[in-house]
């Protein structure tokens, strides 16, 4: 039987790299950016294993690698979106929280609760058009994910 070659440190597979990092983004930065090919949203921790990106983001004053606090890692303070008052504002409103909606039935229930926030606010039917016409395809695509084929 022949001897067992001995494995040298530098013969073994690489350790798989993992780190979170977040996106800081300034005051006049876009909430969501891409880099390295990958997505990100301000604020919200991503892990990553690509380790070149992991240590470019090291270096860039845009990104926290590892464990993010939100109040001491923030380049502006993140602060609760006000209530609408106008229906510019609402239309703003409503598209930020649609993006989070996870399921059609939440939107749709969501959407039936700010009916006197929208006259309120003196939301027209030209607004309401355009928000329909953005909303539509993000329920579409809930109601794909919610009772798949």
């Amino acid at each position: 039987m022949p001897p067992r070659a001995k494995v040298e440190e530098s013969d073994k597979a690489p350790e798989k790299v993992s780190e979170q990092i977040t996106y800081l983004p300034g005051p006049e930065d876009p909430i969501i950016t891409t880099w390295m090919k990958h997505v990100f949203h301000g604020h919200i921790p991503k892990t990553v294993t690509n380790s070149e990106l992991i240590e470019k983001a090291r270096l860039n004053k845009s990104f926290k690698v590892g464990d993010f606090n939100p109040h001491t890692d923030a380049k502006t303070k993140i602060e609760p979106t006000p209530v609408p008052k106008t229906s510019d504002q609402y239309k703003v409103w409503a598209l930020a929280w649609t993006k989070k909606c996870e399921s059609a039935d939440a939107l749709d229930m969501r959407w039936a609760e700010e009916e006197n926030l929208r006259r309120e606010c003196d939301v027209g039917e030209e607004e309401l058009d355009y928000l329909r016409s953005v909303i539509g395809p993000m329920r579409a695509e809930l109601l794909k994910k919610d009772r798949p084929t």
